[in-house]
């Protein structure tokens, strides 16, 4: 049986990004115990998370709407901050690397997040925390609290588009875009 395809609506982060990204918690995929570590090729920010949508017209309206609503969207520059976790502090479910306070960001996000609910998605409630997850599930049994993680070079980026992502669970990478808007 296929397992059900989920979507989400994300920025990519340009692959020098998220090479520098990977190779900065290259010890940390030494050291500490996490149950899987995120492909530096599916670094992204999650816009919205749409989950499986009710029919293709739902994805069809999201695309369309993206791109007559993102038309005017200039391209911007977004910079990584600190990690940071999801979860029991003690044992985290998200180890994730944050961004800068954004206005851009938060307004892109706010246009997205229109654009969704207006196709009829439904759609987490919870605060925007614009972050990229770098690893899931704190499996070792000493406390995640006690170890020490060296803050990580700060990175600039560009945020040039918006993506349309697939998730494909049997595929390394997982996330594959299925329609692109570029901000200009």
């Amino acid at each position: 049986m296929t397992a059900l395809k989920h979507y989400f609506i994300g920025i990519s982060l340009p692959e020098e990004t998220a090479k520098s990204i990977y190779n900065q918690a290259f010890s940390l995929r030494e050291e500490k115990q996490f149950k899987s570590w995120v492909h530096p090729l599916d670094y992204h920010l999650t816009l919205a998370f749409l989950g499986h949508p009710e029919s293709e017209n739902q994805l069809e309206q999201v695309k369309h709407d993206l791109e007559k609503s993102l038309v005017n969207n200039h391209a911007f520059q977004l910079q990584t901050t600190t990690f940071q976790t999801f979860g029991r502090p003690q044992s985290p479910r998200i180890f994730w690397l944050g961004t800068e306070d954004s206005k851009k960001l938060a307004e892109l996000r706010s246009q997205v997040y229109h654009i969704c609910k207006h196709a009829d998605f439904k759609l987490d409630e919870r605060p925007f925390t614009p972050h990229v997850t770098i690893a899931k599930k704190w499996i070792s049994e000493e406390n995640f609290l006690d170890q020490r993680i060296a803050s990580p070079e700060q990175k600039s980026f560009t945020v040039a588009g918006v993506d349309l992502f697939e998730t494909n669970l049997d595929k390394i990478p997982k996330y594959h875009s299925i329609h692109n808007v570029m901000l200009r």
